[in-house]
């Protein structure tokens, strides 16, 4: 009797080690074959769709609502060293607005200005580039900001904030350059018209 007791319990001792065998060799086989065949989840999260995800979700600057808040401030007067809304320099009247809507600080001066950002030529302008001029010597001494179809905004000494074209003479002569400090503009075309040659005049440097 004895022996049959010990043997009876080898057998269920054994048909358990077969069992626990038998789902250890399941487990392995899930394991390998889920290496093997990469999941949809897995597959999501690769670098290359990180990065254009990332890309998607990078804020865009609207010149929408530069265009809207801009029109407020046209004939403000123009004020040497001026930067609030009491009077405007050039320089005072970029720095104000790229503050206002691209939440940028840009330096306080149009020839510091010119230093920063990317070069970029006339024909390239785009709207939102800083647009540089020598109206008086050698040196950049006025600034203001680009809005597409060839015009600009800036505090001009007579007129305070306006807008201007390129192609006018007294600026086409003076143009000495522009930069590109927000890259990712989108270029929303202003509602508002351009003034004729004839109203341009001289600006004061800032």
């Amino acid at each position: 009797m004895l022996h049959r007791h010990v043997f009876c319990r080898l057998r269920v001792v054994s048909g358990k080690a077969r069992r626990m065998h038998a789902s250890l060799i399941l487990i392995c086989f899930s394991f390998f074959l889920s290496l093997s065949s990469p999941s949809e989840s897995f597959a999501s999260i690769t670098p290359e769709k990180v990065e254009v995800e990332q890309e998607l979700e990078k804020p865009a600057c609207s010149m929408s609502r530069f265009f809207n808040d801009v029109k407020q401030f046209f004939g403000v007067r123009y004020l040497w060293g001026g930067q609030t809304p009491d009077g405007f320099d050039c320089s005072g009247f970029v720095k104000f607005m790229y503050e206002r809507v691209f939440s940028m600080r840009l330096p306080r001066t149009s020839i510091e200005m010119a230093s920063i950002g990317e070069k970029v030529e006339r024909d390239d302008l785009r709207p939102g580039d800083l647009v540089f001029f020598k109206t008086r010597g050698t040196r950049i001494n006025h600034v203001g900001i680009f809005i597409g179809n060839g015009t600009f905004i800036h505090s001009s000494l007579s007129r305070g904030v306006t807008e201007d074209r390129l192609q006018q003479n007294y600026f086409a002569k003076r143009f000495a350059g522009a930069v590109r400090v927000i890259d990712n503009i989108i270029p929303d075309l202003p509602d508002f018209s351009a003034p004729s040659e004839e109203d341009s005049d001289p600006v004061q440097s800032s």
